[in-house]
């Protein structure tokens, strides 16, 4: 009996030290609705800053568009399919998934084609923006970009969250994330989209509201 005792004790450690996939928003089944008029209509009105530019616009927005921080394309690929009608055979929530608003950002239309399909990582300083033209500190190779600092925090907690809420792996190295997680911490305009968020389709970042819950994660 003891033996069992203490093999229960350590399955409930490890079990808290790995957050529950919570199944992710299910009010939203629209992608183009919640990029459109809940996006810019309710979370946007007033204008805002684009995440990897920092450009600020106001509610007149159109050279830019709502960014998916976890692309549409890698949600593809970690359900291993390649139309909209696999995709949903494969998982039903799939347009759950992209209609997140947690995983939207506003930015303009230029970068949001320049960076699809590729990851995020590390280029070094010796890497320059190929955006200064456009006033854009977002630094970009061959498949891969690094954001300005300030938008890093933002980006590692998009992914983190679309990791926790749908079980989608993350692309990229946990570790760099963490650090950037802890590097930009959210502020007050990401604690305020949250709750704006979670007015509109009822599901929360924990990663913004408890910045200590990402030290849980283990790569999956």
């Amino acid at each position: 009996m003891r033996a069992v005792a203490i093999a229960l004790s350590c399955l409930a450690i490890y079990a808290t030290t790995i957050p529950a996939y919570a199944g992710g928003q299910s009010q939203l089944t629209s992608p183009k609705a919640s990029a459109g008029q809940l996006f810019w209509g309710e979370l946007y009105p007033a204008g805002g800053i684009s995440l990897y530019c920092g450009q600020n616009f106001s509610s007149s927005h159109n050279s830019l568009m709502a960014s998916p921080v976890y692309s549409s394309k890698q949600i593809k690929s970690a359900l291993r399919c390649s139309s909209d009608q696999q995709c949903l055979q494969s998982n039903p929530q799939y347009l759950y998934m992209l209609s997140d608003l947690h995983n939207l950002y506003p930015e303009l239309t230029r970068i949001e084609l320049a960076r699809r399909g590729a990851q995020f990582g590390n280029l070094g300083t010796n890497v320059p923006s190929e955006f200064d033209d456009i006033g854009c500190n977002l630094k970009a190779s061959y498949q891969l970009i690094e954001p300005r600092d300030e938008a890093k925090g933002n980006v590692a907690r998009a992914i983190f969250y679309m990791h926790i809420e749908y079980g989608l792996p993350i692309f990229g190295q946990l570790q760099m994330f963490k650090q950037w997680h802890q590097m930009d911490p959210p502020d007050a305009d990401e604690k305020a989209r949250n709750e704006k968020i979670f007015e509109l389709q009822g599901t929360r970042n924990r990663f913004i509201d408890d910045p200590t819950q990402v030290e849980l994660l283990i790569k999956g």
